[in-house]
């Protein structure tokens, strides 16, 4: 028996709605539809699971299911479709296990389909694949889409590990300081680390201690690992939450003398990099994964889409909607001070999840 989490199983709803609706409704950067711009035509749902076959969905009033010799596997009207997705869509939202579940019903129309897992394993950032009408350029394009679900708990958009850790030295500090600050082990123990530390001492962004990582980010911005270190520090002495609130700060107060707007943009840049393709522990070449764009789950049932067109607003979407996390520090190697030769450093960790 098939079992998921709600973000699992909500990738099988859009999955379902998709095929069922034949089209995606674009987004603006409120997950509101996006009136002035045409809904995206889906062809065709391609789907490869591991030792199986690949099978194309085609969208329409019947909904029909094909290998590539041509052979139909499946034939179910498009209404039984949508019926199957709002049961499912039910199952989701009613369901109280924090873990885990089965979904019974589904299962069976997913067997009925040809489908045998929740998802198709995927090398890259892409969790499904259409061939959508592209009615700017009458091309049939086949892109790979990400989809992030507000039906469960809100997803990461980069993930936490020894390879996010950034190292800061720490000036004017001495033995006695760095005992005084690991002691402190409240609810708040970082915040309140780094208000000491601060108070007593001088904070210098170092090294972004995975080589690759500081890579990949330099390919966005050759100074961008030294904004982002600046970002954390402002995280971490409680300056703000969202990412929009550190920027606006950033901005706010010119930090690197930069200019107005260029915080953002740049921010933003890097946001939709780790959104599509980009990375820690992966060296990354500034080709987008996800090549057709975003597809979105509301907490209402809804699937909207970021197609890549619409790069701007998507930007916009992600700024808003995503904020700094601090991950667990014994896990990700952070947040107590440490003497190498003499000198003394911190690392601290950048988690990074949508709202």
């Amino acid at each position: 028996m098939l079992k998921g989490n709600r973000g699992e199983w909500s990738e099988v709803y859009a999955f379902l709605r998709i095929l069922a609706d034949g089209e995606i409704e674009p987004a603006d950067a409120n997950l509101n539809v996006l009136n002035d711009e045409p809904a995206i035509p889906v062809v065709r749902i391609i789907r490869e699971e591991k030792n199986s076959p690949r099978i194309s969905y085609y969208a329409g009033d019947l909904v029909r299911a094909k290998l590539d010799n041509g052979e139909d596997i499946a034939q179910v009207e498009s209404l039984k479709v949508s019926n199957e997705a709002e049961s499912l869509y039910r199952e989701i939202v009613s369901s109280h296990t924090k873990g885990a579940f089965a979904v019974p019903l589904t299962e069976e129309f997913m067997d009925e389909l040809g489908l045998h897992t929740l998802k198709a394993p995927s090398k890259d950032k892409s969790d499904i694949v259409l061939q959508i009408h592209d009615v700017h350029t009458g091309f049939n394009p086949i892109c790979g889409w990400s989809i992030k679900s507000e039906l469960g708990n809100p997803p990461t958009l980069l993930n936490a590990g020894a390879t996010t850790n950034f190292v800061f030295r720490i000036r004017g500090c001495s033995q006695e300081i760095m005992e005084q600050v690991n002691a402190i082990n409240t609810s708040t123990k970082l915040k309140d680390r780094i208000s000491l530390l601060r108070t007593e001492c001088e904070l210098v962004f170092e090294r972004v201690a995975h080589s690759t990582f500081d890579r990949n980010m330099r390919l966005i911005d050759s100074f961008f690992p030294q904004l982002m270190a600046n970002a954390m520090l402002r995280y971490y002495s409680g300056e703000g939450v969202m990412c929009s609130q550190i920027v606006e700060s950033m901005e706010r107060e010119d930090t690197f003398g930069m200019g107005s707007g260029m915080y953002e943009y740049k921010f933003k840049k890097f946001l939709c990099a780790s959104a599509l393709g980009m990375t820690p522990a992966k060296e990354w070449s500034g080709r987008d994964d996800a090549t057709g764009g975003y597809v979105i789950v509301r907490d209402d049932g809804k699937v909207l889409a970021f197609h890549i067109y619409n790069r701007d607003m998507f930007e916009d979407y992600l700024l808003e909607s995503t904020k700094f996390e601090t991950a667990s520090t014994s896990r990700h190697g952070f947040g107590n001070v440490y003497e190498e030769d003499g000198e003394f450093f911190i690392n601290l960790n950048l988690q990074i999840r949508f709202r």
